[in-house]
C-alpha cells in the first residue's frame, strides 16, 4: 500500500468508526423517541458550526489573550473545554425546546451526536495537518477523544432531559451542573493529554480507558431512563385511550416483542410488522401523555396533543388492518391481570374462526410427537393463564 493511501484511510476511519458507535447509542432507544432528523441536525451542528466557531475562539480570538493572563496549561484545561461544551450544547438547547424532546434518554443520543459530529471534524483536522502520523492519530482519536467528545455533550443533554420538568430555576441548575460535569470531563481528558508527569504508554491507555467508560456511562443513561419510560407506559396506558392493559403489558415489553410473537409470525407472517408497528405507536402514546402530564409550557403541551391524536389515529388504522383474530393473539401473551377473558378463546377461535385460524388454533393444540392417542397440549391461552395464576377450565381431559 503506498503512502498516498494513509491519509484516505486515516480521514476514513476518523469517520465511521464515530458514526458506529452513536449508531449503537442510537439502536438503544427502542420506543424510538428520538427523532432521526434531529440526531442529524445535532449532528451537523457539532460538526460544521460548534466546530468552526470553536476553531476561531480557540486559535485565532483568545491565543493572544489567554495563555499571557492564565497560562496555557489553564488555557487548555479550562478555557477550551468551557467554550467547546458551551458551543455545542446549543444544538441540545434547541431540540430540547421541541415537542420531540421527550427525556433524558432523548437528550443523551441528541448530545452524543452533537460531540461525535464536533469529533469528527476535529480528527479530519489533525489528520490533514500531521499525514505521516495520520493513521495512528486517527486510530487512537476515535476509541479517546472522539468519545470523550460524545459524553461530555451527552452529559449535558442527560441533564437538561433530566431538569426539563421543573421550574425555571431547576431547569437552570440542571443545565449547569450538566456544564459542569462535560467541562470537568474535557478538562481531566486534556491534562492527562498534556501532562509531563505521564509517559505515552501511561497517557494512552487512560485516554481509551476516559473514552470507552464515557461511552458506558451514556448507555447506562439511556437504560436507566428506558426503564422509567415503561413504568409511564404502564401508568398512563388504559382503555381511556383504548388500550386494553394486556396492550400496555406488550408496550412495555416491546424490547422482547419480536420473540413473543414468533408464533404468530409463523401463521400470520404478513402482521407481524403491523403488530410492531401497533405496539410501538401505544409505547410513545403513553411516553408522550407522560411528558404531556408534566410539562408547565402551554405550547409544549398543546403540540403534544397534536402528536397523541395523531398517534391514536394511526392506532385504529392499524388494528383494523391486523384483524381481531390476530389482536387476540397478541392480548393473550399479555393477559389482562385479574380478568380471565382468554380462558376458552382457543375453542371460539377453532369453532367460529376461518380456516387459516381454526388450523393455527388446532395446532398449538395438537397431540405431542403426532401421537394420536397422546393427551392433548393445554393451549397457549391455557398454558398462559396457569402460569399467571388464573383458575381455567381448560385441564386436559
Amino acid at each position: 500500500m503506498g503512502q498516498t493511501w494513509i491519509v484516505p484511510i486515516s480521514m476514513l476511519v476518523s469517520f465511521i468508526v464515530p458514526i458506529i458507535f452513536l449508531g449503537l447509542l442510537y439502536k438503544l432507544d427502542v420506543y424510538a423517541s428520538c427523532k432521526f432528523a434531529l440526531v442529524i441536525a445535532c449532528f451537523l451542528w457539532g460538526a460544521i458550526g460548534s466546530s468552526v466557531l470553536a476553531y476561531y475562539l480557540n486559535n485565532v480570538a483568545l491565543p493572544f489573550l489567554c495563555p499571557r493572563l492564565l497560562g496555557k496549561a489553564a488555557f487548555v484545561g479550562v478555557i477550551i473545554p468551557t467554550i467547546e461544551e458551551l458551543l455545542k450544547s446549543l444544538a441540545i438547547l434547541y431540540v430540547a425546546r421541541r415537542s420531540e424532546f421527550t427525556y433524558f434518554v432523548d437528550g443523551a443520543i441528541y448530545g452524543f451526536a452533537t460531540g461525535i459530529g464536533f469529533a469528527i471534524s476535529e480528527n479530519l483536522y489533525n489528520v490533514t495537518q500531521y499525514p505521516d502520523q495520520s493513521l495512528p492519530i486517527a486510530m487512537l482519536s476515535v476509541l479517546s477523544t472522539n468519545l470523550m467528545h460524545g459524553t461530555a455533550a451527552g452529559l449535558v443533554g442527560v441533564a437538561v432531559g433530566r431538569m426539563r420538568f421543573q421550574k425555571r430555576v431547576g431547569k437552570g441548575l440542571g443545565l449547569l451542573g450538566g456544564w459542569i460535569a462535560a467541562i470537568t470531563l474535557h478538562g481531566a481528558f486534556n491534562a492527562v493529554t498534556q501532562s509531563r508527569a505521564l509517559t505515552q504508554a501511561l497517557q494512552t491507555p487512560i485516554c481509551v480507558g476516559i473514552g470507552l467508560a464515557g461511552l458506558g456511562l451514556i448507555a447506562l443513561f439511556i437504560s436507566l431512563g428506558l426503564s422509567e419510560q415503561k413504568q409511564w407506559i404502564g401508568d398512563t396506558l388504559d382503555r381511556r385511550v383504548g388500550v386494553t392493559g394486556g396492550e400496555a403489558r406488550a408496550a412495555q415489553s416491546y424490547d422482547k416483542l419480536e420473540e413473543l410473537l414468533e408464533p404468530i409470525t409463523m401463521q400470520f407472517p404478513q402482521k407481524t410488522e403491523q403488530v410492531m408497528a401497533l405496539v410501538l405507536c401505544q409505547a410513545q402514546l403513553g411516553i408522550k401523555r407522560k411528558v404531556q402530564e408534566r410539562l408547565e409550557d402551554s405550547q409544549q403541551k398543546s403540540l403534544l396533543a397534536q402528536e397523541i391524536e395523531q398517534l391514536q389515529t394511526e392506532m385504529e388504522q392499524l388494528r383494523k388492518a391486523i384483524g381481531p383474530y390476530v389482536m387476540t393473539y397478541v392480548r393473550s401473551v399479555f393477559p389482562e391481570g385479574t380478568l380471565n377473558p382468554w380462558a376458552r378463546m382457543d375453542l371460539v377461535a377453532a369453532q367460529t374462526g376461518p380456516a387459516d385460524v381454526q388450523k393455527w388454533a388446532k395446532m398449538i393444540a395438537a397431540p405431542r410427537d403426532n401421537d394420536a392417542t397422546a393427551t392433548p397440549r393445554r393451549s397457549i391461552f391455557g398454558q398462559l393463564n396457569a402460569q399467571s395464576g388464573h383458575p381455567t377450565d381448560e385441564e386436559p381431559k
